[in-house]
């Protein structure tokens, strides 16, 4: 089959992003021809155009339609029903909060699917979208990549926090506090604070104990860590054991898990529960229930299914299809799409300025810190433009080129289907 999969981004290496990577992989692996649509794209798209995966910012560089889309975010899910007339979709909900979570509440999309309960319950009780009518097909982990550590020590000497939402908060300070409070040391790994993890199954086998959540807690457990699920900003819950680890699976080892606050000795308490013995128990469990294999197995099999489905279906309207753009763009135009666009390019814009003063003012440093620290090093070069502010750059076009597809593209549909 020919599939493209849509996603906001690839960048920032989040657990959608990573979600996202997998699958091109996988499908690709089982014979099929896949692209990746994505406005905004980065670095870790290199490894998947090795493999031979096209990769895309802009669906006119696509001239072959698919067979079905795949679609993990909802504005570049409706981008590719646009430009793709007549193609079925799958649409993935990975985040219960997040604004592009949200379902494309079109009739070509065909079938909606959830990562977890949690997002699940947004797609029936916030959405209107019948339980029965959503699947549920989780996380997996690349058990290639992901091999299983040296067995734990007897107490946990090192330990991480594996989350790009870390930063220097209080939250992590209560964990610090909590590991030398038993003499253990602590790194933090995540684009919060600088340090993100291009390659983390060449990481997570140096630590004994894992604060995290979701995909990065279920690669901690597939590598033989115990894991600690809490997040910053959302909550803690607590020491994953053989006890409760098939009851959390569900629920993606995620948010909604995270229900009391995260304090110094809540932590104390539950590392003092680690157990190795116990840790090799929930590792297994992760490397039977929870592999990339059974993912890719489940979406090849529904997307097979979709595509055949199709055949037999009466073509949706044109005018049924013209009310469901409408109204999408009639809610990009309301609070939902245009602040979190506002704040997002914001950000980006602070960022660009940042990079830039510090070219002009900053003295020499190491080139081996991370952006902004790094910044006065390239400054000092004095080589060309600075890669860095060109990256941003590159971002904030494609942002704004993406906005402006978003609204425009039911209008260049319609001029597409009826010939104007």
């Amino acid at each position: 089959m020919k599939i493209v999969l849509a996603m906001c981004s690839m960048v920032a290496r989040s657990g959608a992003e990573w979600f996202v990577s997998d699958l091109a992989l996988a499908l690709t692996r089982r014979g099929h021809s896949v692209v990746v649509y994505a406005p905004i794209m980065g670095d870790m798209v290199d490894g998947l155009r090795a493999q031979c995966i096209a990769c895309v910012t802009d669906l006119a560089s696509v001239a072959v339609p698919p067979d079905v889309i795949i679609g993990h975010t909802r504005d570049e899910t409706v981008a590719c029903l646009a430009h793709f007339p007549g193609v079925p979709a799958i649409s993935v909900c990975h985040d219960r909060t997040a604004s592009h979570g949200q379902p494309p509440l079109f009739a070509r999309v065909r079938q909606h699917v959830a990562v977890d309960l949690n997002c699940a319950e947004r797609l029936s009780l916030q959405h209107g979208i019948p339980p029965e009518a959503v699947r549920i097909i989780s996380n997996g982990v690349d058990l290639g990549r992901f091999h299983p550590r040296a067995p734990l020590p007897a107490r946990p000497q090192r330990a991480v926090i594996f989350s790009n939402y870390a930063t220097d908060s209080q939250d992590t300070r209560e964990v610090r506090e909590a590991c030398a409070a038993l003499g253990i040391a602590l790194d933090v790994i995540g684009s919060g604070v600088g340090r993100q993890a291009a390659s983390p199954e060449d990481v997570l086998g140096r630590y004994d104990l894992v604060f995290a959540k979701a995909r990065c807690a279920m690669e901690a457990m597939a590598v033989g860590c115990a894991v600690i699920l809490l997040n910053e900003g959302m909550g803690y819950a607590g020491l994953v054991t053989a006890a409760n680890v098939a009851e959390w699976h569900p629920w993606n080892f995620g948010r909604r898990l995270m229900q009391a606050p995260i304090e110094r000795d809540r932590i104390v308490a539950d590392i003092q529960r680690y157990d190795a013995g116990d840790a090799q128990v929930v590792s297994g469990y992760v490397r039977r229930h929870v592999s990339l294999a059974a993912m890719a197995d489940a979406f090849d099999a529904l997307a097979r299914q979709v595509v055949a489905d199709e055949a037999q279906r009466v073509p949706v309207a044109p005018a049924v299809e013209m009310r469901e753009f409408a109204r999408h763009v009639t809610d990009n135009q309301q609070l939902f799409g245009t602040v979190p666009l506002a704040v997002q390019t914001g950000m980006l814009l602070g960022e660009l300025e940042q990079v830039r003063a510090a070219l002009v003012s900053s003295p020499p440093a190491s080139t081996s810190a991370p952006l902004p620290t790094a910044v006065p090093a390239l400054a000092s070069a004095r080589i060309g433009p600075d890669p860095r502010v060109a990256a941003l750059e590159r971002q904030l076009g494609a942002m704004r080129a993406s906005w402006s597809w978003r609204l425009t593209a039911p209008m260049r549909w319609l001029g597409a289907r009826i010939g104007f």
